[in-house]
């Protein structure tokens, strides 16, 4: 619902989360999984990471061009 002519927009917020979800993701999750061993743990990290930070990227593209 509008508040003195402006929406509530929750990109500012979710973008940056998108972000640093994947960069953890990406940095401690895969990172451990592979010190472990666990080769198919890491290649789901790698993946989770990744897809965190494209999405990131979509939604900030999607923002500049709406």
């Amino acid at each position: 619902m509008p508040i003195f002519g402006h929406g509530v927009n929750y990109s500012a917020f979710s973008i940056p989360i998108w972000f640093l979800g994947g960069m953890l993701v990406l940095l401690v999750d895969a990172r451990r999984c592979k010190m472990a061993g666990h080769r198919k743990d890491e290649l789901v990290a790698k993946f989770s990471g990744w897809l965190n930070i494209a999405l990131g990227v979509f939604f900030l593209v999607r923002e500049w061009v709406v």
